[in-house]
């Protein structure tokens, strides 16, 4: 099973607490990795097992990518336009590549895969390109959407076309 991961890059927001480029809030990391390992333990359950697909942004696929890790998974990354290219971008604040970046590229089970715009129909924007390209690949594609965000309404939209749309994850857990 392919379970890929959209989600914000903002996971404070969703919390409603501070944010900080460079740093996660504890509370919200916290409760959006216990989040997103109840989805993957429950795939893992229902299929066996089940490799993890990262679209390498901070925030939902940054903490899905951790998850994977921390339970020894199979760690597919789908990185928008080039590895080389995130490396030395010089970011404005506002967009930043995941805070674990290097680590996550180290896991000796992740594989690399860098998706140009011009993958499938062609794309304005890379970040819509590898949306596709994890879709494409996924067999099931799990949200973590809490506010309007361009980059996870596109990611849904085209999941829900492909027929691989299988749930948006609740902030909490109400058993907690």
């Amino acid at each position: 099973m392919k379970l890929a991961f959209t989600g914000h890059t903002n996971i404070e927001k969703a919390y409603n607490v501070e944010y900080s480029p460079n740093v996660y809030n504890h509370f919200a990391l916290e409760n959006c990795f216990k989040m997103i390992q109840l989805k993957i333990l429950y795939f893992k359950e229902k299929f066996g097992e089940v490799q993890v697909i990262s679209g390498m942004a901070r925030g939902v696929d940054e903490v899905a990518a951790l998850v994977a890790i921390k339970h020894n998974l199979n760690l597919i990354l789908a990185i928008p336009h080039s590895v080389d290219w995130h490396k030395n971008r010089k970011d404005s604040g506002k967009r930043l590549q995941a805070i674990y970046y290097n680590d996550i590229l180290n896991y000796t089970k992740a594989q690399v895969f860098e998706v140009k715009k011009n993958y499938g129909e062609g794309h304005i924007y890379a970040n819509f390109a590898r949306n596709a390209f994890m879709v494409d690949l996924a067999d099931q594609v799990v949200s973590f959407k809490a506010y309007d965000s361009t980059g996870t309404d596109h990611c849904i939209a085209y999941a829900k076309k492909r027929h691989k749309y299988h749930s948006n994850i609740k902030l909490f857990d109400e058993s907690w």
